[in-house]
């Protein structure tokens, strides 16, 4: 990620950019997101250009996808709306004029820089937190290597708890696809994917000390359709 150190308002990426906060891309022919809760202008969780990223098995390769969410700590990520804008409405004349969101500019939560989201590819090799299936003699997911070394070496449960955290920490970053290193509720990795995970304290100046956990049903990914997207919030 890429600190532009500027507010809500002062966002002077393209609106089509990928970002963390910021200025969305709206077509004029939709409505902006309006809160569930205080009927208010939702702010821009994140924005991904799926055309800015490298190629990903079962990922679109076009369109944009936005998670927003209400300026309210009650209600910050239950109410989270999460939609997609097609290829073809990116043609759309987009919306320009946001003086609307100066009701909602002062709010703690937008005191989070405008990030620019850059993407690279990389191996995720999964959690204690997940079945992981990996393909190892007498071990059918990472749970039951971690399992299986913890009985070879004898160690004691301080020192496997150690060896838990180094190997966890091995997940827990920003990312898109792998595996979601979920505290709380762990996701089906046969059924679901991992879209999104933003990792709080690895984004600089951001107000939050959790993660952020998107997940789609693997079968509507590969067609574009967010309808069924499950959004978590878990404080670390």
């Amino acid at each position: 990620m890429t600190s532009l150190d500027c507010q809500l308002r002062d966002d002077t990426l393209d609106l089509r950019t990928s970002k963390f906060c910021g200025k969305p891309f709206i077509p004029k022919t939709m409505n902006y997101p309006v809160g569930k809760y205080n009927k208010k202008p939702m702010y821009l969780i994140a924005q991904i250009n799926f055309s800015e990223l490298p190629k990903l098995d079962g990922f679109p390769t076009a369109g944009i996808l936005q998670v927003f969410s209400e300026s309210d700590d009650c209600t910050i990520y239950e109410s989270a709306v999460i939609q997609f804008i097609s290829p073809e409405q990116m043609l759309d004349t987009p919306l320009s004029d946001f003086a609307f969101l100066d009701e909602i500019a002062e709010d703690e939560y937008l005191a989070t820089p405008t990030q620019q989201l850059r993407f690279k590819t990389q191996n995720d090799f999964g959690n204690s937190g997940n079945d992981t299936a990996i393909s190892i003699p007498e071990c059918d997911t990472v749970s039951d290597l971690l399992e299986k070394i913890q009985t070879e070496h004898k160690m004691t449960d301080r020192d496997f708890e150690e060896v838990i955290e180094k190997f966890d920490s091995l997940s827990a970053y920003s990312k898109i696809g792998g595996y979601s290193l979920a505290v709380q509720e762990p996701f089906s990795e046969d059924e679901m994917m991992l879209v999104l995970q933003l990792d709080y304290l690895n984004i600089e100046n951001a107000v939050g000390d959790g993660s952020l956990y998107l997940h789609v049903p693997k079968k509507d990914l590969i067609q574009s359709d967010f309808s069924d997207a499950q959004v978590i919030y878990e404080c670390t």
